[in-house]
Formats: C-alpha cells, sequence, structure tokens
C-alpha cells in the first residue's frame, strides 16, 4: 500500500482542519516561546552556560522544526519562517568540521562523544535528521539537510566503517527511523544499510543501559528478530518497531516483517488501553505484562500514542488491512488528541483513564509522593518531547487518509480533504467523529475502496441518490465510478458499551461507553462526586446534546450506602442522568475527577 502523503491532501473543513489550524495559530508559537524561555532555542548555539542544557534539547528544536516546516506551506508566516532560518544557521555555525553536532556533548563532554550510550546522541540525531528532510522536503529550508547529511555521514564512518565507538545501538532509537526517512528523501542507499545495521546489532551484545533497569528497557534482550513481545520502555519500543518495519518492507525481509506483525498484534490484543494508549507503568514509562492496564494510574504517554499510530500506519504499507487503520483512529481520536488542550496551549505528557482529584492533590503535598498522573494540562514539561510531537503530528495529519494500490484509491480515515490520485479527483466531507455521515465525491475513472470503521452497527449508501449495496471485501467498499459521482454514507453512530477481557482486572465487571470512534468519560464538573459508583444499565435511552460542547446524556445509577464505612447493608441505587464528553475533552475546566470505566 502507497500512503498519499500529507501535502497532496488539502484540509478543507471540518474537525482535523479546525485542530491543525489551531496548531499552527496558537500551539506551534506557543511552544516556541516557552522553550525559548527555559533555553531550548539558546542550546543549539552551543555556548557555554551556568545552566548546562538537557541531553535533549536538539530533540524538542528538531521536531519544533520539522512541524514547523510542514505548516508553512498552508499556514505561511514570516514570524515562523524567520525562527526557523535562524535556529537552521545557528546549528550550520555550530556544527564541528567532522560533521558532529551535538549542543550538550560539544560544550559539556566532547570527551565523551560516542561513549556513553544512555545519553541520546543519536536520538537528537535521529530528530534533527528528520526536521532536515522535512525542511528540504516542504521547500522551507534546504540547509538544514546539508548539515545531518555530514553528520551522517560521520556517524556512517564512526558506527559502520571504523567501528570504534564506544558503543553500537542508542539507548532510545530514532536514528534508525530517521536514517531511513534520509534514503528515501535522498535514494542514498548508505543509510538504509546504516538504519539496517543498528536493528540487526541490537542485542546482540550486552551494552551499557540504566544501573536500575533491565535490558528490556531499551529493546536489547535479545536480537530484534528473536523478540516476540512488546516489552520496555514504550516510546522506545514503537521507535524501534517503526524502523523494522520500514527496513523489514523495503530490503524484501520477510522475517522482520513476520517480527512487527506479532509485535503489533501482542500490543493492541494485550497492552494497549481502550483510548489507544500504551505503556501502562511509570515505574520506567514501559509495556509491563499482558492485560496489566491499570486506570488511575496509567502513564500511556502521548508520545507512545503517537508512534503507535506511525506503527500501524507502517504496518499498512507493508500490507493494507482495515484493522491497522482502526488502531490509527483510536489513537488519533483519543489517546493522541488528549495529548493537547482545547486552547492549544496546555499539554499531557501521560493519559490516565481515572483522575481522583482530591488524592492527586493529597499525593502532591508528600515528600517521597507515590506516583499520581498530573489533574491538568501543562505548557512546557522538564522532559518536553509530547508538545512538538503533537504539534508535527496534526501538521501532517492528511497523511492517514489515503492510499493507492493496483489503481485503486483507498480512504482509509474520513477527513474532510481533497485528493487526486488514480485518475480521479476525490474529496471527502465528513461530520466524524460527531456523527457517521460522509460525503464522497469523484470526477473521474476508476476504482474507489472506503473503510467500513469497526464501531458502526450499520451502514447505509447511495450512489448519485439511488440506495446501493456495494461490494464489500476485508472491511472495504469498493466502487466502480464513471465521471462525476456522489457517494453518500451514513455509519450509523450511537453509544455503544464496550467490555474489557476478564484478565485485565481494572476492568473486571465494568463497562466504558463509546459513540463512534470517540471514548466517552465522565467528569465530576458535570456530575459530581463518587463517578467509581456509576452504574449504566443500558446505552438505549441515550441522548446527544451540546451543552458545554459535545455530550451523550445517558440513565444511570449511583450507589449510595449507609454511610458506615463497612455495611451489612446492600447500597441503594439512586437514579440520575449522567453526562459523557469525549475522553479528549477531560481537564478543560480545572481539577476534576473522571472515569471511563463504569459499573
Amino acid at each position: 500500500m502507497k500512503f498519499i502523503d500529507y501535502d497532496r491532501v488539502a484540509l478543507t473543513d471540518g474537525f482535523w482542519k479546525e485542530v491543525r489550524s489551531r496548531n499552527a495559530a496558537v500551539s506551534l508559537k506557543n511552544v516556541y516561546r516557552r522553550f525559548a524561555e527555559t533555553g531550548r532555542f539558546s542550546a543549539v548555539a552551543c555556548v557555554r552556560r551556568e545552566d548546562p542544557p538537557h541531553i535533549f534539547y536538539d530533540s524538542d528544536v528538531a521536531k519544533w522544526l520539522e512541524a514547523a516546516a510542514y505548516l508553512q506551506k498552508d499556514y505561511p508566516d514570516a514570524e515562523i519562517r524567520a525562527i526557523i532560518d535562524e535556529t537552521v544557521d545557528t546549528i550550520a555555525r555550530s556544527q564541528l568540521a567532522c560533521g558532529y553536532f551535538n549542543s550538550y556533548y560539544q560544550v559539556y563532554k566532547p570527551d565523551k562523544i560516542f561513549t556513553e550510550r544512555t545519553e541520546h546522541e543519536l536520538y537528537c540525531a535521529g530528530h534533527l535528521i528528520e526536521a532536515a528532510v522535512a525542511l528540504d522536503a516542504c521547500g522551507v529550508n534546504g540547509k538544514l539537510l546539508a548539515v545531518m547529511k555530514k553528520y551522517a555521514e560521520y556517524i556512517y564512518d564512526r558506527f559502520y566503517v571504523k567501528r570504534d565507538t564506544g558503543f553500537t545501538t542508542c539507548g532510545h532509537p530514532e536514528i534508525e527511523l530517521a536514517l531511513v526517512r534520509l534514503y528515501t528523501h535522498t535514494g542514498e542507499r548508505k543509510w538504509l544499510t546504516l538504519a539496517q545495521f543498528f536493528i540487526d546489532e541490537r542485542g546482540k551484545r550486552a551494552e551499557e543501559i540504566y544501573p536500575t533497569v533491565d535490558r528490556t528497557y531499551d529493546q536489547s534482550h535479545k536480537p530484534v528478530r528473536e523478540q516476540t513481545e512488546a516489552v520496555g520502555h514504550a516510546v522506545r519500543a514503537l521507535y524501534l518497531y517503526i524502523a523494522m518495519a520500514d527496513v523489514g518492507r523495503l530490503t524484501g525481509d520477510d522475517t522482520l516483517v513476520q517480527v512487527c506483525e506479532t509485535l503489533f498484534q501482542d500490543i493492541v490484543n494485550k497492552k494497549m488501553y481502550i483510548t489507544g494508549g500504551t505503556g501502562s507503568s511509570n515505574v520506567g514509562e514501559r509495556f509491563t505484562i499482558a492485560y496489566d492496564l491499570p486506570n488511575q494510574t496509567a502513564y500511556s504517554e502521548t508520545c507512545s500514542a503517537i508512534a503507535l499510530a506511525f506503527f500501524a500506519e507502517r504496518m499498512a504499507r507493508i500490507g493494507n488491512k482495515a484493522a491497522y487503520h482502526a488502531v490509527v483512529e483510536r489513537v488519533l481520536y483519543n489517546n493522541v488528541l488528549a495529548g493537547e488542550s482545547l486552547d492549544g496551549k496546555g499539554f499531557f505528557y501521560t493519559n490516565p483513564l481515572e483522575m481522583h482529584a482530591a488524592f492527586a492533590r493529597y499525593a502532591r503535598t508528600l515528600p517521597d509522593a507515590p506516583y499520581q498522573p498530573i489533574p491538568e494540562r501543562v505548557e512546557v514539561f522538564g522532559c518536553s518531547c509530547c508538545p512538538p510531537n503533537l504539534i508535527r503530528l496534526f501538521a501532517q495529519i492528511g497523511g492517514f487518509a489515503y492510499g493507492e494500490e493496483d489503481g485503486v484509491l483507498y480512504v482509509h480515515q474520513y477527513i474532510s480533504s481533497r485528493v487526486s490520485a488514480c485518475g480521479c479527483e476525490l474529496s471527502v466531507q465528513s461530520e466524524m467523529p460527531f456523527s457517521g455521515k460522509a460525503t464522497i465525491g469523484v470526477k473521474g475513472s476508476g476504482r474507489i475502496a472506503l473503510r467500513i470503521p469497526v464501531w458502526q452497527s450499520a451502514v447505509s449508501c447511495a450512489v448519485n441518490g439511488a440506495f446501493c449495496v456495494p461490494e464489500t471485501r476485508d472491511d472495504y467498499m469498493y466502487f466502480s465510478v464513471e465521471g462525476e459521482t456522489c457517494i453518500s454514507l451514513d455509519f450509523e453512530m450511537k453509544p455503544r458499551f464496550v467490555y474489557a477481557n476478564e484478565k485485565v482486572w481494572a476492568d473486571a465487571g465494568r463497562k466504558a461507553v463509546e459513540y463512534g470512534p470517540l471514548v466517552l468519560c465522565a467528569e465530576s464538573a458535570d456530575n459530581g462526586g463518587d463517578l467509581a459508583s456509576v452504574e449504566i444499565p443500558s446505552p438505549d435511552h441515550a441522548e446527544i446534546g451540546a451543552e458545554g460542547g459535545f455530550c451523550v446524556k445517558i440513565p444511570a445509577r449511583r450507589l449510595k450506602s449507609d454511610g458506615a464505612l463497612y455495611s451489612y447493608l446492600p447500597p441503594a441505587r439512586e437514579a440520575f442522568t449522567l453526562v459523557l464528553r469525549p475522553y479528549y475533552t477531560w481537564a478543560n475546566r480545572g481539577e476534576n475527577d473522571m472515569q471511563v470505566w463504569f459499573l
């Protein structure tokens, strides 16, 4: 499956156009402001200061540059362009003659270059390479590409040719997928060779790791082709799996491809939250054991959800399946969107599925506080990888929508947009995620395939106003079009219960509520306290509301005890109307209790 790049997709109106526009107008500039205030952008000048930068400040700057590159075409901004050019010039001036660039090591540890495996040197290099490719591909600034190719040459010489470095594989994967992007952009085979080298070498020998973790933490516990379970730090794992999928596809390595499929299935069938989040434990930000998905202490890092979306997309490139795009949809509309506030200024690093605000406040008073996710988004973190990661994802959101294979134009995600491919001019007018209606307009002759969402309970389809039953195969509807064609779709969207596997202890005996692609949640701002005691008998009499934004009102009962801590009397059931809202909108009204799973 060949995906149609985001720059060939014109977002027209609707939900995702609003998200992308807000990121261009608000998030990009606000993240720059906070990054500048915290010294991230000044760090790339490689000037010593009393307060040294973090070891991965370069990666924060790089992701911001990448996001800015994607947005310049549709949202040209002279101020942003000036920041891009100045930052690129600064990096170019600061680069060592040999090609090396790292704002931390050049200034503070020049004698330790390529000797400390855990300290993110190649991780930072990878993000800078991705930024350079994006800036060049978007026609914004080609200078950084030359700078990063010189750095990549130095990495190639030291790690692959001379092999004289203090480690072989980076403790945080990223360089691998970045090298694949450099290869596909330049056509220079050596970058694919180097990416494959880093993948092949991982796990072949005991390399330096943090003293507090085991080798599963950075996926170096065994060679990649022997791995069968997703383990360790979730972001590191998924970045590695993305690169493995890329290299497997581009080199025809069927063994590597099959490993990726095994790892993907392990994640989505045993280790993924209903919101599309991954990495359930704060200890090592990691995958743990199968079905360990706690709600209140869910780590579910925003970056790991972003990485899962891209891993699913890479798997679809290898062999298209609607199931991959269903995972992308779940991730985007829930965990990913929850990572950013509705005003575009605040961000979550982690994304719990339950919040007890009083306990969160109490925990913050303790000198050695137990882990508790924060109840409100903030503008910047000490480790602030998620904000620019979100912006660069939203900036290229159109790239998830379409694909082409064997002359057939596929619609994977219903994003209001236009595209030209496979001899057709196609437009999508979508009311998702708040309605299952979409209109597909086509000019030209060819074959069109439209994905059937997993959440629909009925499908209504008309072609040029006439009801039809299309050819259906593998969860896609296929149409032959000629001239001008209008396809009207209505995927019935209504509240429905979702039940977790009985092995998920945290959710046993409980249910969640979905509406189309949206996971819903309840907040105390709408419903008062004691959300854990809420019981929903049935979704059948739910109503859609718009008070304070989209909501679902559903008859429910709250369990009420006689007031004793323990009692021999069963609790009473107090009827009330539960207000549910999309999970991604929670925590936009101050500190709040929140619940996804109900009795």
